[in-house]
């Protein structure tokens, strides 16, 4: 008996020892990946992520006056207002010209800034210091809470109002002011490392641009305020932020692949009976059943994860349009996952569009500065230029007049009242400068360009 059961045990341990052998190679190649994260310097965890968003002192850190300009915003961050839920909505919808907006909406947006004059102030104090850290705690991972990011939000289309009275008033050198404050805003994410904070980031330097457009639109620019506009829009300095919002997702994902049951319920908020079907569809449940843990299921799954987020930190780190590779990579990564069971397919697949929303943001930079060249060709001239090659390219670098998703020329014409630049934006095709509120004009009824129109 005693020599049957040895025989059982041996031929046992030969027909697992392929699958131990695999097992131990697998975790071997799981923490190699981990100690090369650590070796570049990059976190891995909540702890280390929260160490690695570079530390501010005090009485240099713009971000701790914001919060308190936070609490003086009357909005419906903060208060329920039917009028202030108006304003906020118009966001929206504002137009491209000053003179577009209705005389109800005119007088709905005064309000909106006037009754925020306090935040405004505060905010505008705040930003004169150097250097910004907001007060988060990335060790809750995920459930990470970022409530600064609706207020700066709020604070940007307050100075996009700010910036669109003073057009309506005639004080249009004012509304560059109001331009640089949303530009400094933003800056104070540069270095908050999760992909919500960068989006909000670049939507903030959108709305900068799509301000710019407002006040070109209402009339001339003197030496000194295009002098001062470049200089806002040469420091928006848009260089893969998106990269750095990666490397802190995955530290924050790549926790949930070994988190214990004591860490999960610091994380997460506990559960009722109603929860329990809400529970069970999480991309990353709370509790690892010990038997997929044994086989390796959460391993294969980090793997593929650290290897998929590798790629895209690689792809984003790029400059454009080299980057907007990582759009179609982390489709087929996502769908890779999704076919193989794996926890992060939608983690991964929507990585690319987020790199493709900075390039989209870089354009409107560029089209910001190239549209100062031009009103500075205009002001030299008496005329607007038939070219972006009759423009002084000693005034400003000629890589800046090129469209980031294509690497050519930013698309320019002369209009009837003025002139268009646009891009060609992600699906890379020429539209003909058709703008996204006409998309369905254009062939597929989904095809657009990024635009910049000045009508006059």
């Amino acid at each position: 008996m005693k020599r049957k059961l040895i025989r059982v045990s041996i031929v046992m341990l030969l027909l697992l020892s392929p699958f131990l052998g695999w097992r131990a190679w697998l975790t071997y190649e799981v923490k190699t990946r981990l100690a090369d994260i650590h070796s570049a310097g990059q976190p891995i965890n909540g702890k280390e992520l929260n160490d690695w968003y570079p530390a501010v002192p005090d009485n240099q850190n713009a971000a701790l006056v914001l919060t308190q300009a936070f609490v003086l915003l009357q909005t419906i961050n903060t208060v329920s207002d039917e009028r202030a839920e108006e304003a906020w909505k118009l966001k929206d919808k504002f137009p491209k010209q000053a003179d577009q907006l209705s005389a109800e909406q005119v007088e709905l947006i005064r309000w909106y800034v006037e009754t925020n004059a306090p935040a405004l102030s505060k905010a505008a104090e705040a930003l004169k210091l150097p250097a910004s850290r907001y007060p988060v705690d990335f060790t809750r991972l995920v459930n990470t809470e970022l409530p600064h990011l609706a207020h700066i939000a709020n604070l940007a289309y307050l100075n996009q109002c700010t910036a669109t009275l003073a057009v309506l008033d005639g004080r249009h050198q004012d509304a560059a002011p109001a331009i640089e404050t949303t530009i400094a805003l933003a800056h104070t994410l540069d270095n908050e490392p999760c992909l919500i904070s960068q989006l909000v980031r670049l939507k903030c330097l959108k709305q900068a641009v799509a301000t710019f457009e407002i006040r070109v639109n209402a009339g001339p620019l003197g030496l000194t305020e295009i002098t001062n506009l470049l200089n806002d829009f040469t420091k928006m300095a848009i260089t893969n932020s998106i990269a750095r919002a990666l490397i802190g997702e995955r530290a924050m994902f790549a926790s949930f692949f070994s988190l214990s049951a004591k860490e999960a319920a610091r994380i997460f908020p506990p559960s009722t009976d109603n929860e329990a079907e809400a529970r069970s569809r999480e991309s990353f449940p709370r509790h690892r059943a010990m038997p997929l843990r044994l086989i390796g299921y959460y391993d294969l799954d980090l793997r593929h994860f650290l290897s998929a987020m590798e790629t895209n930190i690689m792809f984003a780190s790029q400059p454009p349009p080299l980057c907007l590779r990582a759009a179609g990579y982390s489709a087929r990564a996502g769908e890779d996952a999704k076919k193989r069971n794996h926890l992060v397919t939608g983690t991964v697949s929507s990585l690319g569009g987020a790199i493709v929303r900075e390039v989209e943001v870089v354009a409107y930079q560029r089209m910001a500065l190239t549209c100062l060249q031009i009103e500075q060709f205009r002001n030299q001239h008496g005329r607007l230029p038939e070219d972006l090659e009759e423009l002084d390219l000693d005034f400003l670098l000629n890589e800046i007049m090129e469209d980031p998703f294509t690497g050519s020329d930013l698309n320019y014409r002369r209009t009837k009242n003025g002139y268009l630049i646009y891009s060609v934006g992600r699906d890379r095709e020429d539209n003909g400068g058709l703008n996204e509120s006409k998309k369905k004009e254009s062939a597929d009824q989904q095809s657009y360009d990024l635009t910049f129109v000045v009508a006059r």
